[in-house]
């Protein structure tokens, strides 16, 4: 597929699309962590103090 050169420059584009959305669909999963990192903490230690 990418030995023919007329196909070579939509494989490229193909390719570069997918690798941006991978990294574009890593965003809202480190964003959640983030937000919620505090709210993990905050019960794992109260379930600590209550044994």
């Amino acid at each position: 597929m990418l030995t023919d050169d007329r196909t070579f420059p939509f494989t490229a584009a193909l390719h570069n699309l997918v690798i941006t959305s991978r990294r574009l669909s890593i965003i809202p999963l480190i964003t959640l962590f983030l937000g919620l990192r505090h709210r993990w903490r905050v019960d794992l230690l109260s379930g600590v103090a209550k044994s």
